[in-house]
């Protein structure tokens, strides 16, 4: 519970750190529920249990509490994730199926884990959303590119574009993971990364 209740119903003070979090969780739900621009200071104190106030010492307007609760949290994700593709190694043709069936599985949980979030951020502000997108998912591509560029040698493929075979994979990941979300089915990481990585490195001829 995000509420520490007496018995006689009372609230219990929290910590700083602690209440902020809890804030954070009401702002989310109320911003994935009711969208930016349909959701209020109140709102949000409402699902918090909360009366306004305690919001304002805690934050200066909603459009902050909108940055920490659904923005900064997907920053930080873009920012593992861009470190993880930079740290990709080079080695055998093996090794780079290995890799890439890795990556992919890590990439389908982390949308399949966010992708309200992202939803949000994108769609919900066209001006908003792009400049995320050229901030933080633009760069995490570029950088999935290079690391593909830095392989070419051990790859038993003939000449193509990196950055083609880069947003593919990352565009069949998204795609996967939205059609699993609205479809309310489970999704597979495991099966779907692998699947990917035989379009990937073996395409789509009958073999």
């Amino acid at each position: 519970s995000w509420l520490r209740i007496h018995r006689k119903g009372t609230m219990v003070r929290l910590a700083a750190a602690e209440r902020k979090q809890q804030l954070l969780k009401a702002a989310r739900a109320s911003f994935l529920g009711s969208g930016p621009n349909g959701t209020t200071i109140r709102d949000i104190a409402a699902v918090a249990g909360v009366n306004e106030a305690l919001i304002y010492r805690h934050f200066s307007s909603k459009e902050q509490m909108f940055e920490a609760a659904i923005v900064e949290p997907l920053i930080e994700l873009m920012s593992q994730l861009q470190s993880e593709a930079r740290s990709l190694p080079v080695g055998t043709d093996d090794e780079l199926v290995s890799f890439t069936k890795d990556f992919y599985r890590a990439l389908l949980q982390t949308f399949s884990e966010t992708i309200e979030l992202f939803g949000m951020v994108l769609f919900s502000d066209r001006v908003a959303g792009r400049d995320f997108y050229t901030a933080h998912l633009a760069p995490f591509i570029d950088s999935v590119t290079e690391t593909v560029s830095s392989n070419l040698n051990s790859w038993a493929h003939e000449d193509f574009d990196p950055k083609t075979v880069t947003t593919m994979g990352v565009g069949m990941c998204g795609g996967w993971t939205m059609d699993s979300y609205f479809r309310e089915e489970p999704l597979d990481s495991e099966l779907t990364a692998e699947a990917i990585t035989d379009i990937v490195f073996k395409g789509l001829l009958k073999r």
